[in-house]
C-alpha cells in the first residue's frame, strides 16, 4: 500500500460514477496451465521455498521466492499453496520495489493471474467460469480453501487501480472496486477474521478516502482499523497502515509515533505477516518517522 492518499481519494471518488463500463481487461488466470517438468517431490520444493520466503529482504531476493514457488508449479502444477503465494510476492514486488508504473502493471498482473489460478483449483468455481460466469457471479462456489487467493486478489486489484491508473482510468474503471467489494463481502462470509482483519483494514481505507456526502468517515475508519488490530494484534500491517493512512490525515502525530515505533520495534521474523511483507513495512514505518524529525 504505497499509494499516496490523494490517489485513494481519487480512487473511492470515482466509485460514484458507475454509467462507464471498465475498460482495463485482465486475462483470466485459468486461461494458461502449468505443465508439469519436474520429477522433484513437491514437499521437498515447497520446503526450500520456504526456506527463502524466512530471509528474503530485498527484491532479488523476492524475486526468487517468486521463483522457488514456481518451480513447485513444475512438480504440480495446481499446487494451490504457490499458486497463491506467486500471487502474494508479484504484489509485494509491485509495491515495495517497483518504480516504474509498467513494472507495477506487470507485477499487478501477474499477481491476479495466480490468485485466478488458485482460485480456479476449486472445480465447481472453475466450472462456472469456463461457462462464461463473471467471477463476481461464482463467488458462492469458492470457499474457505480458497480465501487467500480470494484476498490477495481483490488486494492486486485495488493495487493496480490506484497506482497504476490516470485519474479518469479510475473513473472508466470503477468496476474492479465494485467487484472487488463483493469479493470482501464473500470473505466476510466464510471468515471475517481473513489475514489478521484483512477486511477491515481495507474498510478502513475506504472510510478514509471516500467523501463524507458518500459516506466517509474518519471515526468509522478509526473504528475498522481498531477492529483489524484487535483481530490481529501481532500483524504489522495493521499499525502500519493506520498510522500512514488516519493518524497522519488527522495530525495526530502522538499515535503516529506510537503506531510506527511499535512496528519498527518488531521482531520481522516472529510477526505475523510473512518476513518479506514485514521488511518491507518496518522499512517504510521508518522512512515516515525520519520524514518528521
Amino acid at each position: 500500500m504505497k499509494n499516496t492518499l490523494k490517489c485513494l481519494i481519487q480512487l473511492i471518488t470515482a466509485i460514484g460514477i458507475v454509467g462507464f463500463s471498465s475498460c482495463v481487461t485482465f486475462k483470466p488466470g485459468w486461461s494458461t496451465s502449468e505443465m508439469k517438468e519436474s520429477r522433484m517431490e513437491t514437499k521437498q520444493l515447497i520446503a526450500e521455498a520456504q526456506l527463502l520466503e524466512n530471509n528474503a529482504s530485498s527484491s532479488e531476493e523476492v524475486e526468487l521466492l517468486i521463483a522457488s514457488f514456481k518451480e513447485v508449479l513444475k512438480a504440480d502444477p495446481q499446487n494451490y499453496y504457490a499458486l497463491w503465494k506467486i500471487g502474494n510476492y508479484h504484489i509485494l514486488m509491485g509495491a515495495a520495489y517497483a518504480e516504474k508504473k509498467k513494472d507495477k502493471k506487470y507485477h499487478y498482473r501477474e499477481a491476479i493471474k495466480y490468485c485466478e489460478k488458485a482460485m480456479a483449483t476449486n472445480t465447481n468455481f472453475k466450472t462456472e467460469v469456463l461457462n462464461g460466469k463473471d467471477i463476481t457471479e461464482a463467488l458462492d462456489k469458492l470457499t474457505i480453501d480458497q480465501i487467500d487467493a480470494m484476498g490477495y486478489w481483490y488486494t492486486a486489484r485495488f493495487y493496480y487501480f490506484s497506482e497504476c491508473l490516470a485519474p479518469l482510468g479510475r473513473v472508466m474503471n470503477t468496476r474492479i472496486v465494485i467487484d472487488n467489494n463483493k469479493m470482501i463481502e464473500r470473505i466476510d462470509e466464510i471468515d471475517r477474521t481473513w489475514a489478521g482483519g484483512g477486511n477491515y483494514f481495507s474498510r478502513g481505507l475506504y472510510y478514509i478516502a471516500i467523501p463524507e456526502r458518500f459516506g466517509g468517515s474518519k471515526e468509522r475508519a478509526d473504528q475498522e482499523f481498531s477492529e483489524a488490530v484487535q483481530i490481529g494484534p501481532n500483524y504489522l500491517v495493521n499499525r502500519w497502515g493506520r498510522a500512514k493512512y488516519l493518524y497522519h490525515l488527522m495530525g495526530d502525530q502522538e499515535n503516529f509515533k506510537a503506531d510506527l515505533e511499535w512496528v519498527v520495534s518488531q521482531d520481522p521474523h516472529k510477526a505475523d505477516n510473512p518476513y518479506p511483507w514485514n521488511v518491507y513495512f518496518q522499512q517504510d514505518a521508518k522512512q515516515m518517522l525520519a520524514d518528521i524529525q
